[in-house]
C-alpha cells in the first residue's frame, strides 16, 4: 500500500467559519489529500457539514481515554476532563493529546500527518516539494528569542521524556510553527517513551497529569536530540506565515497584509491568527470581510 499524508486539524464550534474556510482552499489547491477534523463531541453536529468528500470528522473521544469525562460548564473560564486518576485536564490539553494520538483514528497507511490550524487557509497550489525535501519532511527550528511559555514547555518535554540533556541544550530552540509534521515512526517512538517514563505506563495519563506542555515542542525535541532528526530536515521559515487580523482594521489593511505575505515563493498559504481572543476580540476584523477578501484573492489569481 502506498503509504500518504494527511492533513489534521483541531476545532471546535468558535472556529467553524474559519475550519470551513479551510475546507475549501484545501478543495482548491491541495484537492488530493485527505483531511481529518477533530473537534469536541457537542460540535460534531455543527461540524457534519464538513464531512464531504476528502474530509472526514471525528469527535475528540475518539482518541481520549474512556474514563475521562468533559464537564459541562466552564470553570474559572476553561472546560475541563476530569477523572479518578488524573488532575483536571484543560481544553488545550485535551486537543494537544488529541494531535499525538491521530495515527490510532487514521490507519496505517499514512506515512506523516500535518497539523494546520482552523484558521489557515491555503492560497497557492500544494506541492510536496516544499513539505518533503529529498525524501524528509521539513521540521520548523530556530533559535528562541521569545516565544511565550518556552521554558516550562521544555521543561515538561525533559521530564517527560527523561532526557539527559540540560535545559540550556534543549531549550535552545523554538519548534513552534503551522503546519507541523508528525511522522508517524517518530511519534510511535515518541509515545512509546513517554509511556515507559510512566508509573501508569500509558502516555495519555502522562499527559494529562502535565499541567503545561506542547506537543510541537515535545515532538520537536525528541525528533532533534533523541532521534537525530530521523526522518526531517529543518526549515527556518513560516510556509504559511501569520495575519493578526486585530492589526487589520479594514479590508485594504488585510489585502495589503496577504500581499506582502504571498509576496515569497516559497510561501503557501496563511495563518490568520487570533491574539489574545478575551483581551482583542473586539478588534478582529469581521470575518465576511475576510472571507470575500480571500475568495476575491484566489479569483484573482487563478
Amino acid at each position: 500500500m502506498t503509504q500518504k499524508i494527511a492533513i489534521i486539524t483541531q476545532s471546535y464550534k468558535n472556529d467553524y467559519n474559519e475550519c470551513k474556510l479551510l475546507c475549501e482552499s484545501i478543495d482548491r489547491f491541495s484537492p488530493e489529500l485527505d483531511h481529518f477534523i477533530f473537534v469536541n463531541d457537542e460540535d460534531i453536529k455543527l461540524f457534519q457539514s464538513l464531512k464531504y468528500g476528502k474530509h472526514k470528522v471525528y469527535k475528540k473521544s475518539t482518541i481520549l481515554p474512556w474514563f475521562m469525562v468533559r464537564v459541562p460548564f466552564k470553570i474559572l473560564g476553561h472546560h475541563f476532563h476530569i477523572s479518578p486518576i488524573t488532575i483536571p485536564v484543560r481544553e488545550w490539553i485535551i486537543q494537544q493529546i488529541c494531535k499525538l494520538g491521530v495515527f490510532e483514528v487514521i490507519g496505517d497507511k499514512y506515512e506523516a500527518v500535518f497539523n494546520i490550524d482552523s484558521e489557515t487557509v491555503f492560497m497557492k497550489p500544494f506541492n510536496i516539494s516544499r513539505w518533503k525535501k529529498n525524501g524528509k519532511y521539513i521540521m520548523y527550528r530556530v533559535n528562541h528569542v521569545n516565544e511565550p511559555s518556552h521554558d516550562e514547555y521544555c521543561q515538561a518535554a525533559k521530564k517527560l521524556l527523561k532526557l539527559p540533556q540540560t535545559l540550556t541544550d534543549i531549550g535552545k530552540y523554538n519548534y513552534m510553527n503551522t503546519p507541523v509534521c508528525f511522522v508517524k515512526e517518530n511519534t510511535n517512538l515518541l509515545l512509546q517513551r513517554i509511556k515507559k517514563n510512566s508509573i501508569w505506563r500509558n502516555w495519555k495519563i502522562a499527559l494529562c497529569n502535565t499541567y503545561r506542555f506542547s506537543e510541537y515542542y515535545t515532538y520537536g525535541i525528541f525528533t532533534d536530540k533523541e532521534l537525530k532528526l530521523k526522518n526531517h530536515s529543518i526549515i527556518n521559515k513560516h510556509l504559511f506565515p501569520q495575519i493578526d487580523i486585530s492589526e487589520c482594521p479594514d479590508t485594504k489593511s488585510f489585502v495589503s497584509a496577504i500581499k506582502e505575505s504571498l509576496s515569497d515563493p516559497e510561501t503557501m498559504g496563511l495563518w490568520l491568527q487570533k491574539k489574545n481572543r478575551k483581551l482583542l476580540s473586539d478588534k478582529y476584523l469581521d470575518f465576511n470581510k475576510i472571507n470575500e477578501a480571500i475568495h476575491q484573492y484566489w479569483e484573482n489569481h487563478e
